[in-house]
């Protein structure tokens, strides 16, 4: 796998730990109480949504898997790192692990990347032991942020997203990779956000703009003069605090196994 946004910027991941971090948590406030647990984070990145997973569920171990050894690096030294957590280079379509070995598994944001992403929530059924519980955290970038007053920038950027990212519509499908995986026992629901008196979610879709420009022009999508256009008119929406914006949805689930 890929990641078509360049996950080593710190400013634009640390925002989009801020922005999802409640909803998460909410998520993760459906499980129950599980002293001892082990948790396994997929595609844990910089390492954010395994240290939210370690002091939401107080496990005895929360183990993150990056496919990116930079990002494994990087979380690795993070200050905030707090006991029992860990983390390794990995592949989550091939996960290294035995057969009902976790109490959690969980990935946030990871099968957007992916063409074969029924393959890792396979995985992590496999992982995961009976009376345990997958979690997915999934946006669904096929539909488009709002804002009033309207800014064409945005259409644009999720143009980007369709074109590049492997899997757009994750976010709606979850329920039936879970199915298909053979899961029966599942919750699952929505969030979105409104944003109108701070630019948080403003200054995520500029910064995820400029990461995502040069590939939108290597692949056809843009052009130069597009990208241009479409990072400027970012800039103005975060710039214009009277404005109200309103993000693409994010859809979550949760299977027992």
């Amino acid at each position: 796998m890929s990641y078509t946004i360049d996950e080593r910027n710190p400013e634009r991941q640390q925002l989009l730990a801020k922005l999802l971090e409640p909803p998460t948590r909410a998520v993760l406030a459906h499980l129950p109480r599980m002293p001892g647990a082990r948790v396994l984070d997929l595609g844990c990145g910089q390492g954010n949504t395994t240290r939210c997973l370690a002091d939401a569920l107080e496990p005895r171990e929360c183990i993150g898997v990056e496919y990116d050894a930079a990002l494994v690096d990087y979380a690795q030294t993070r200050p905030g790192n707090p006991p029992g957590v860990r983390f390794q280079q990995g592949d989550a379509t091939e996960l290294p692990f035995p057969d009902a070995s976790f109490d959690v598994a969980f990935c946030r944001y990871l099968l957007i990347h992916l063409a074969d992403p029924l393959r890792v929530v396979r995985e992590m059924m496999r992982v995961v032991r009976r009376g345990g519980f997958v979690v997915a955290y999934e946006g669904d970038f096929s539909v488009v942020g709002t804002s009033h007053p309207p800014c064409a920038a945005l259409e644009t950027i999720h143009r980007v997203w369709r074109g590049l990212f492997q899997n757009p519509p994750a976010g709606r499908r979850l329920v039936h990779y879970l199915r298909d995986a053979g899961a029966e026992d599942i919750r699952a629901g929505a969030w979105t956000e409104l944003e109108h008196d701070t630019t948080t979610l403003r200054r995520i879709y500029r910064l995820s703009a400029e990461a995502t420009g040069p590939a939108a022009v290597a692949k056809g999508i843009l052009t130069p003069g597009e990208v241009d256009e479409m990072i400027a008119g970012l800039i103005r929406l975060e710039d214009d605090r009277s404005s109200v914006v309103v993000k693409f949805p994010d859809m979550w689930a949760i299977a027992k196994r």
